[in-house]
């Protein structure tokens, strides 16, 4: 499957009216089709735009949560495999979120989604088991490999899962 995200087309604050038409094929070297993502991000915009972006890589399976207390929820329900998570979200903040998710479901990769990029925020998201942090606005580049490398840690993961 080779697609490629073109995203120059996209504003900084990440307007939703980017047309799906201007995100562009990317290449995903993995068949990412059974894998369960979960985005729990308060802005529409950004739940819209990511899960766009991730079904032109070839992903299926996707969930979305407007708040950390939703997203909790849905992972019972829905169990990801992978979580791109919003780092400051109201009734519940992405650090509470992630903590939880690391208690109950360590195996679930966790993807921190943020524009804060304070070293003590990094700092207080990796010690919590954050797997990746992408800064927002996300560049092409960065967006590609977090990806690439969250369906390897994935792959890795249910390997060494116990029969």
């Amino acid at each position: 499957m080779n697609r490629t995200i073109n995203f120059a087309t996209l504003k900084k604050d990440f307007d939703i009216s980017v047309s799906a038409a201007s995100i562009t094929e990317t290449t995903m070297t993995k068949d990412v089709q059974q894998y369960r993502v979960l985005l729990i991000d308060d802005s529409q915009n950004i739940r819209v735009l990511v899960k766009k972006l991730l079904s032109n890589y070839g992903f299926q399976n996707i969930e979305m949560a407007e708040n950390g207390l939703i997203g909790l929820q849905k992972i019972q329900s829905f169990s990801p495999d992978i979580i791109f998570l919003d780092g400051i979200m109201p009734e519940m903040d992405g650090l509470t979120v992630l903590r939880e998710v690391k208690t109950h479901h360590r195996e679930t990769v966790v993807i921190i989604t943020t524009s804060l990029s304070s070293k003590e925020m990094v700092l207080q998201f990796k010690e919590s088991g954050a797997d990746f942090y992408l800064l927002k606005p996300f560049e092409e580049k960065k967006f590609s490999e977090v990806i690439e490398k969250a369906v390897t840690l994935v792959e890795q993961r249910k390997q060494q899962r116990p029969v």
